[in-house]
């Protein structure tokens, strides 16, 4: 049974004595993400991102270890709240935290003018105003790290143990963490969204999200917590299928729109990539990205070709 202690419009969840997801005081969207609190003999807490008002009731001066199941900035814009913890992230993206030119290739951003069709004159910090409980500023943050996990890595906390599960694709050194004796499962931003999965950086790999997702299945866990959704406790892998099944149906429905040459452009103007609410140019940006990584799939499947004029026709 599921314990929730309320703090004003934001919530502990206790899922067991020590394992406890902390919400932000807003919904779980950027820049919040749920973080995962393990109240035992060494105080854990995984990610970083649910804000000041949220942490305000978590012992954040015992937290000795902070895992960060990746660089995006809303699991990690909380790390100085941390100042007694040990910092560690998985090894496939240590790089994130140290380099810096290595973290800007991996926006995408280089692709901008082929993509956009013109100079990125849009300035993605300057559109977002954070808020006052939100301690960091948008672009690289440089964290020390005390150390890397690898996919397998068990932590053994006193009464509570978990594994580190190796889950890329969002990005290369995206991480969950699977609690076997509760079996609890924090899947990070392999969230089940209703708008299914983000792969619009450069480093993205729709493929290696797909493996993810069945690797997450296998574990067969009981309880599944996600960086931007509610607790679930049923239908855990329907809802990873489901999840899944909007990013193939989204490729199904490019592919069968390749008849003839089309541009990104040209697939971006349809209705059913329209689905994506496009706020500004920087969506619009992601959007076209995700479409040049299914484009990407399907060249690589042998399904479609591209033409020497930068257009896809299905083979």
């Amino acid at each position: 049974m599921l314990f929730l202690m309320d703090r004003g419009m934001w919530m502990i969840i206790e899922l067991t004595k020590h394992i406890k997801v902390v919400r932000p005081e807003a919904k779980a969207v950027f820049p919040y993400s749920n973080s995962l609190f393990i109240d035992d003999e060494v105080k854990a807490m995984i990610d970083a991102g649910s804000g000041g008002r949220a942490y305000a009731s978590t012992p954040v001066e015992k937290i000795e270890l902070l895992l960060l199941t990746h660089h995006h900035f809303d699991h990690i814009n909380g790390v100085s709240f941390f100042n007694n913890a040990r910092k560690m992230a998985g090894r496939e993206e240590a790089w994130a935290f140290q380099d810096e030119a290595l973290y800007k290739k991996s926006t995408g951003y280089e692709r901008w003018q082929e993509l956009m069709g013109g100079q990125k004159n849009e300035n993605w910090e300057r559109l977002l105003e954070l808020p006052d409980d939100v301690p960091s500023q948008l672009g690289f943050q440089a964290i020390e790290l005390a150390g890397v996990f690898k996919d397998g890595d068990v932590f053994n906390l006193g009464q509570t143990s978990f594994s580190a599960v190796h889950t890329p694709g969002h990005s290369p050194g995206h991480y969950a963490f699977f609690f076997p004796q509760e079996s609890i499962l924090f899947s990070a931003d392999l969230d089940v969204s209703p708008r299914g999965p983000w792969y619009g950086n450069e480093f993205c790999d729709l493929d290696d999200i797909i493996h993810s997702i069945y690797k997450l299945i296998a574990l067969k866990p009981q309880i599944l917590v996600s960086s931007h959704r509610k607790v679930f406790d049923s239908g855990v892998e329907d809802l990873f299928l489901a999840y899944l099944d909007i990013a193939l149906q989204r490729e199904e429905k490019i592919l069968n729109y390749l008849t003839a040459p089309r541009s990104i452009d040209d697939i971006a103007a349809q209705d059913f990539i329209n689905e994506w609410e496009q706020r500004n140019q920087h969506v619009l940006f992601w959007h076209k990205m995700m479409i040049l990584k299914h484009l990407q799939r399907l060249e690589k499947l042998g399904q479609v070709a591209k033409t020497p004029d930068d257009k896809y026709i299905k083979n």
